[in-house]
């Protein structure tokens, strides 16, 4: 987006000069109006357009800041603001003091854009890679309401929590993970070390192999020419299945077999709604209209089924329809009745925004039963997959052993 020089002067006829980002020069010039400044001089600032544009694209292709980094980065600015720092010298302080190598950059540039005349809504819109569009529709409703401290100390609440629920099931998984990796290790070292040893003395015995041995010598030998191969394409084939899933269809029907699995898709949808009640109930309470928060919490959901469910709640709350009877109309598949009924008392007692937090509380409880549970059917499983697997190889291996000891028997 192009950046804009100006100058201009107050109504106290206090001359004052800086540089906003617009998208045209008439969109500039009503910005600086709403700040009560009169226009003098205005032109295009090519090298920092260039630069801002530069940054947004190297962005796209690194790392992205972790939630831990964002909610330390809010809770310090909220700090600073409420101890009376001004804003430019927090920015200053944060952008030199901030961890991550992105977000220092970041906060270099929204610095100068605030410097230039920029709310810091509108700064922190030109990254929208690192700040959400909650984060920055929350940063604006402080700046309006001149509790910019309030809301960013309640969006570094909400940015912990939702960093903690992440942790939890990544948490969850590692012991799984770390199953599987030992596990294929240890089938990889037979297959590439053990079974070309007994597949020399089987070609030396000269005698037919049984069906089973074939099949994991056939393997084992594919893995030797081939796998070499398949670990460098490893990346794009990683690469090539994200796109593919995230394409719209492709990626509800995958979501709608996760939710169809037993255990797993019970935790998933908890942590679903879990994610949509907190972000909902973070939003109301900052006064936006229901409308545009259900839309905002919609996209945090994170599931293909969930999201399709909420866009036809938000059309029905739009005709009139309370959100609980949206809800409800919706079944009791994506939504449970508790979330209904507790909504519902949230709206009649006017308390929408406190009741969704219980919610999510509540729900965040059942998250972490549903890990106990997961986590205490997924391990014996993968115990007892990977045991089989590394069984069919052994017996493989001993099945024309015991044939020749029968035989001479």
């Amino acid at each position: 987006m192009p950046v804009f020089e100006y100058s201009g002067t107050t109504g106290a006829g206090r001359t004052m000069t800086g540089h906003v980002i617009a998208a045209t020069a008439q969109e500039a010039i009503q910005m600086l109006r709403q700040q009560e400044l009169f226009v003098t001089r205005l032109r295009e600032k090519v090298e920092e357009a260039i630069q801002v544009q530069g940054i947004r694209e190297e962005w796209s292709f690194t790392q992205r800041v972790s939630g831990k980094d964002l909610a330390g980065f809010t809770h310090q600015l909220a700090t600073l603001i409420r101890a009376g720092v001004p804003l430019l010298e927090c920015l200053d302080l944060l952008g030199t003091e901030a961890g991550h190598p992105q977000l220092r950059r970041a906060l270099r540039v929204i610095r100068e854009q605030v410097e230039g005349g920029s709310y810091l809504a509108q700064a922190l819109s030109s990254f929208p890679g690192i700040f959400p569009p909650i984060y920055m529709h929350l940063v604006e409703v402080g700046e309006s309401t001149g509790r910019l401290d309030e809301s960013l100390s309640q969006l570094a609440g909400y940015l912990e929590k939702q960093t903690q629920l992440r942790a939890k099931i990544l948490a969850s998984l590692a012991y799984p993970a770390l199953l599987v990796g030992v596990a294929l290790s240890v089938l990889v070292f037979l297959c590439v070390w053990v079974v070309p040893q007994f597949s020399v003395l089987f070609s030396e015995m000269g005698e037919s192999l049984p069906w089973l041995t074939q099949v994991v010598i056939g393997g084992a030998e594919g893995l030797q020419e081939y796998g070499l191969i398949w670990l460098g394409l490893m990346p794009l084939v990683i690469w090539i299945a994200r796109k593919w899933l995230q394409q719209p269809a492709i990626r509800e029907r995958k979501d709608a077999a996760l939710l169809a699995m037993p255990v797993l898709g019970s935790l998933l949808k908890k942590a679903a709604l879990v994610r949509f009640t907190r972000t909902l109930g973070a939003l109301v309470q900052h006064g936006l209209p229901l409308l545009q928060a259900l839309d905002l919490a919609r996209g945090v959901v994170g599931n293909g089924v969930l999201e399709r469910a909420l866009t036809h709640v938000v059309v029905r709350v739009e005709q009139g329809v309370p959100l609980s009877e949206s809800l409800r109309l919706q079944g009791t598949e994506p939504f449970p009745s508790m979330l209904i009924q507790m909504i519902k008392v949230g709206e009649s007692t006017g308390s929408m925004d406190g009741m969704l937090d219980k919610i999510a509380d509540l729900f965040e409880q059942e998250v972490d039963r549903s890990i106990a549970t997961v986590t205490s059917l997924v391990e014996p499983a993968i115990i007892l997959v990977v045991g089989s697997a590394i069984a069919v190889v052994v017996i493989a291996m001993y099945l024309p052993i015991f044939s020749i000891g029968s035989i001479i028997g």
